[in-house]
């Protein structure tokens, strides 16, 4: 279909006008482009905006003023170097109806302003040409903004000597005190005033700090969160506040509420109030930060009296997520969490059942009472470990049964051991008591830090053992026990009958046919691979059997260590190792012709060392193969390593 009707084709002319005159600035390929649409001005009509050079050679030049200005428009002259943009001075009249200072107050708001003011560019410079700005809004300038609000304690026991202060993070990673405030009565107001940016811009980011003294006598402070008008709780620590900045509009409130929880429990139990951070997605790094690594933080601690009365003040009120409070009680070695119900956990994870989970958490909108039971969990696990046939279980370390909690994102040697000891070599089971609830790992045959006496060659280990950073350690050698400085109290000798684990006794003071001393080395032979299996415990008074998988024969590694120039070869340390992290450490002592022997070596590849406890001096290095690929129940060779110690 043709157009012919001239009124058509009129119509589609002004529209393609209408469309290019609403394109962005830099479409139409000007040098100069304003970088904003708000003008802020002051009382005498002027401001300044941020206009672009965008070309690459030339400066551009012009002149700004707003299109309807009263009268003659009050233009103002700019020179900006290419490629760079620069804050250019922009004026009006007075008495322009573009001038917010004319214009009437908007409830709610600290600014007044006008809407879809037109800004001309008449540039000079590259070229002559002028462009328009037809969205514009201009405002009363702002210089600053207050950040307020107030303090209120909920239910009685306040805390005392109450301050915000306002902070701020510079570079390196440091914290500066801006300004503060005491607010000296409950529910009393603060206002801290803060510069505004340029041209209406926010402040500076801040954080807000509350600080205040217990019962106790304790100095505690927490960290406001949420938004304007808006809290949310609080944070333990900085990095858990709120940033806050004020705007143009108006203050920016910030309101602290704080409550209590008390209750009783066991006279003298450590009490502590705890919450997980708000969001759990910070990374592994701030997971590890917090004050129970990959947990929580700790909001307030105290002691029961005497009659087992405790309070914990100054707690963050919020029906938010931001905090969900827990309870723990520690009464001797016993240790309990407690949330929302009267159900018992053993630890924070276990609380927030393994997945930074928050559903059994309190959620404080008020003062708390909350009863604490610190009694002993009676719960008795029993670990029934299965061994191949094709070896004899060791008791140090075979048999060695080691329960750690299932801490999440914590691989297995670095959880936590709650408990430790020696299946027996009858039923090669073992009884934990008073097991706290949670979830653990049963680990058999995976020994770590094993340390024990073993008969020696030589009286004692003097050549190397001198020095001040080396001659603490002649308790770990000697010819008889007696022979050590001191006596079973005091000295040398008190120092090896309190080694751990494997302290020293009488019978060190017996020398073994073919020997001539004792030695206390970082070594228990084992046989089997082991292994590493799961129990979960709940509640209290259970009695829980767990039979573990079969600890499998695990490889074997021979070799020897030769040295030059007649040094002895006998009883150094050979160690097979794993960066992997979830393989335990094999060690072995060379014999008289310097000949190794490591079990119980699980598959995968391990790294070799000589003299890795520097027993032949501080020396390690040597020649020959640096690691070994193994499959369980097979054996190795690696051949002679060459000691240059």
């Amino acid at each position: 279909m043709r157009l012919r009707t001239p009124a058509i084709i009129a119509a589609l002319l002004a529209l393609v006008v209408s469309l290019l005159s609403a394109l962005p600035a830099e479409a139409a390929s000007y040098s100069a482009s304003v970088k904003t649409t708000r003008i802020a001005l002051s009382a005498s009509g002027t401001g300044q905006i941020p206009v672009r050079c965008s070309h690459k050679k030339k400066s551009c030049k012009g002149k700004i003023s707003f299109r309807d200005d009263t009268g003659t428009p009050r233009a103002r002259s700019y020179s900006i170097r290419p490629g760079k943009t620069a804050n250019v001075t922009v004026s009006i009249h007075t008495n322009a109806a573009d001038n917010p200072h004319n214009a009437p107050a908007t409830p709610g708001r600290d600014i007044k302003s006008v809407k879809n003011v037109r800004l001309k560019v008449a540039e000079t410079s590259p070229r002559r040409t002028t462009h328009y700005y037809n969205s514009m809004t201009t405002e009363t300038r702002l210089t600053r903004q207050d950040i307020t609000g107030t303090v209120t304690g909920i239910g009685g026991s306040l805390v005392s000597d109450v301050r915000v202060d306002l902070l701020r993070s510079v570079r390196g990673g440091n914290v500066v005190v801006v300004k503060g405030q005491d607010v000296p009565n409950n529910g009393g107001r603060f206002r801290l005033g803060v510069s505004l940016g340029a041209n209406n811009a926010s402040s500076s980011p801040y954080r807000l700090r509350v600080s205040g003294t217990d019962a106790q006598g304790v100095r505690r402070s927490w960290f406001w969160r949420g938004t304007d008008n808006r809290p949310s709780g609080g944070g333990a620590h900085l990095r858990d506040g709120s940033v806050i900045r004020a705007s143009r509009l108006s203050d920016f409130d910030a309101n602290f509420t704080y409550g209590k929880i008390s209750g009783t429990t066991a006279a003298g139990a450590e009490v502590t109030v705890a919450s997980p951070p708000p969001s759990f997605s910070g990374g592994s790094t701030t997971l590890r930060e917090l004050d129970i690594t990959r947990c929580a933080n700790i909001f307030g601690q105290t002691k029961a009296n005497s009659s087992g009365g405790y309070v914990v003040q100054f707690l963050p009120l919020t029906a938010t997520s931001s905090n969900r409070y827990m309870v723990g009680v520690k009464n001797g070695s016993t240790q309990a969490w407690y949330g929302r119900t009267n159900t018992r956990y053993g630890s924070c994870y276990d609380i927030t059942n393994y997945r930074y989970k928050k559903t059994n958490l309190i959620t404080l909108t008020a003062p708390l009472v909350k009863s604490l039971n610190a009694s002993s969990s009676d719960n008795r696990v029993t670990v029934k470990a299965r061994y191949s046939k094709a070896y004899k279980p060791t008791q140090q370390g075979d048999r060695w049964i080691r329960l750690r909690e299932k801490i999440p994102g914590t691989r297995v040697l670095d959880s936590r051991v709650v408990a430790e000891g020696f299946a027996s070599a009858g039923s090669k089971s073992r009884t934990f008591n008073n097991v706290a609830p949670g979830d653990y790992w049963v680990e058999v045959g995976r020994r770590t830090g094993c340390s024990d006496w073993y008969p020696s060659k030589f009286p004692n280990n003097r050549a190397y053992f001198k020095g001040s950073d080396r001659s603490a350690e002649r308790w770990k050698s000697f010819k008889r026990l007696k022979d050590l400085s001191g006596g079973k109290n005091s000295g040398n000798e008190a120092r090896a009958r309190r080694a751990d684990p494997n302290p020293a006794t009488d019978a060190q003071n017996k020398i073994k046919r073919g020997y001539a001393g004792w030695m206390y080395r970082g070594y228990c032979k084992a046989h089997g691979a082991g292994t590493v299996n799961t129990v979960r415990v709940s509640g209290t008074g259970q009695r829980i059997t767990k039979t573990t998988s079969t600890n499998r024969q695990g490889a074997v590694v021979k070799g020897r260590v030769s040295r030059t120039k007649g040094r002895t070869n006998k009883e150094i340390m050979v160690r097979l190792s794993s960066s992997a992290g979830t393989r335990v450490i094999r060690t072995d002592i060379t014999d008289g012709s310097g000949t190794f022997y490591i079990a119980g070596l699980a598959s995968g590849k391990w790294t070799i060392s000589v003299n890795s406890d520097s027993w032949r001096g501080i020396g390690r290095k040597f020649t020959g193969r640096k690691s070994v690929t193994v499959r369980a129940g097979k054996g190795y060779n690696v051949g002679t390593l060459r000691f240059n110690g």
